[in-house]
């Protein structure tokens, strides 16, 4: 495994505005830090999903990984404590494939197309899948597979799945299989160990730790519009906190230091930002110059389309078939209709998280797991597992003396802020913040969201790690 040394300069004014875009944090149930004099962060190990894995543009490849958050926050722990390494299981040059920038239309949604992946050495495609085509990429394994990296995010882990034999076993990659191909390509051939078994094994070691994990349990609903992955009930939520402290009880062992991070609010993610319903509708009135109304398939079944409600979100990928002809059996005749722009012929529940059930069901699944608002019998949300360690939490509540990741960083990003005089908004690409999948970051948003932590962990333990100058990063990993 190689570790990347990234060139971060760093200049006084971006620390300054650093400081002022992500606050400070602090330790739950404490209004004042309880200084931690020699915090060690020279062997510092990264827990979670795709974020923390480094996905950029829809994949993974070599640059992703350098610029994911977890290696640029290594990177300013090592200028703080003089020492330390970071391994990543690296991939080669292209990796599991991305998609390539072309242009953004009129009404916001990125045009892209899918560059090949040089790491992928075959398919597993499930036809009785939920999602057709469902394809699962087998890639070449990392260059040391065995010796576990330091990056332990694997993209589409979910926490249901941290007790689950042969995960990485490619005797699992079948139709239908529970298998992860990122994880496969960590492990020696035909391992069976669990994921929870190899982070007991990689934390022996570890000094430091950062816990970001949980948004790849919700993405196959979101994605889906609903009609695939697991309904996000309160069984659902609870089992999610179960597992997150299964994790967080190796990751604590011996009084092991770290910082937690909370889910942020799924609707500044631009895959569901780009299509809330009401600003949807007036910017495709706008592009098409009418007064024509936006109609989704009734969530209750009884009537064939109903006006779009600032509630619902169209998810971002079905942006560029809205007002596309399609053909419509009305009574005995097939007519061609615009998709979505014509009450006959409304947008499918697919393509839309609805108001009435699956955005309420979503949000309340991440404040359960973030705040433990879920009704009895509830398992410990990231809140109240954060006092318990006595860890820093990178928080969502605004009434907290606590770094807000999600007012102060993803919301903040929804509208626009300035970073050292640079602009950063939630548009895909060209907002700098996220990429062309609509959901992962780029090296800047990287960087941004390593600073977060950063700051919290500044606030928590007393230290000066440095902030990253995310401008001077480039705008796309590829």
């Amino acid at each position: 495994m190689k570790n990347f040394s990234l060139n971060l300069g760093r200049t006084a004014g971006f620390i300054a505005a650093a400081t002022t875009l992500l606050l400070t944090a602090c330790a739950p149930g404490q209004d004042t830090p309880t200084p931690v004099v020699n915090v060690n962060v020279s062997n510092y190990l990264a827990v979670g999903d795709t974020y923390t894995a480094g996905v950029s543009a829809g994949g993974l490849t070599r640059n992703s990984q350098e610029y994911s958050f977890p290696n640029q926050l290594a990177r300013q722990f090592q200028s703080f404590s003089g020492g330390g390494t970071f391994t990543q299981p690296i991939i080669d040059g292209s990796g599991s494939g991305y998609l390539s920038f072309l242009d953004v239309s009129p009404i916001g949604y990125v045009r892209s197309r899918r560059v090949a992946g040089q790491a992928v050495r075959g398919t597993v495609v499930n036809s009785n899948s939920c999602i057709i085509p469902d394809t699962v990429r087998l890639l070449t394994r990392s260059t040391t597979a065995g010796t576990l990296p330091q990056n332990l995010g694997i993209p589409g882990l979910l926490l249901s799945q941290i007790n689950t034999a042969n995960l990485g076993n490619q005797s699992n990659a079948t139709p239908g299989g529970t298998f992860n191909p990122y994880f496969e390509r960590l492990l020696p051939a035909a391992d069976n160990r669990t994921y929870l078994q190899v982070l007991t094994t990689a934390s022996t070691s570890a000094t430091f730790f950062t816990f970001f994990q949980g948004l790849d349990d919700l993405m196959p609903y979101i994605r889906s519009g609903g009609t695939c992955g697991s309904t996000p009930t309160t069984n659902f939520a609870n089992t999610m906190k179960q597992n997150a402290k299964r994790v967080l009880d190796v990751l604590t062992a011996g009084g092991r230091q770290g910082v937690i991070a909370k889910l942020p609010n799924i609707t500044t993610l631009p895959l569901l930002s780009l299509g809330q319903g009401d600003r949807l509708q007036a910017r495709l009135q706008a592009s098409f110059g009418d007064k024509t109304l936006l109609y989704i398939e009734d969530p209750l079944g009884i009537g064939p389309g109903q006006p779009i409600s600032s509630d619902d979100y169209v998810l971002a990928t079905t942006l560029p078939r809205i007002g596309q002809l399609t053909p419509v059996l009305v009574g005995s005749t097939t007519l061609m209709l615009p998709y979505g722009r014509d009450v006959r012929n409304p947008l499918r529940d697919a393509d839309v998280l609805d108001a009435t059930t699956e955005m309420n069901l979503l949000t309340a699944a991440v404040s359960n797991y973030n705040n433990n608002t879920g009704v009895a019998p509830a398992a410990p949300g990231l809140e109240t597992l954060a006092k318990t360690y006595k860890l820093p939490i990178i928080t969502t509540s605004t009434s907290e003396s606590a770094l807000n990741l999600n007012d102060f960083l993803f919301s903040q990003v929804d509208g626009i802020i300035s970073v050292g005089g640079v602009q950063y908004s939630a548009e895909p690409v060209r907002g700098g913040f996220f990429s062309t999948d609509y959901y992962s970051l780029t090296p800047r948003g990287n960087g941004l969201l390593a600073n977060a932590f950063i700051t919290a962990i500044n606030r928590a333990y007393r230290t000066n790690i440095p902030a990253i100058d995310v401008n001077t990063l480039p705008t796309i990993a590829q």
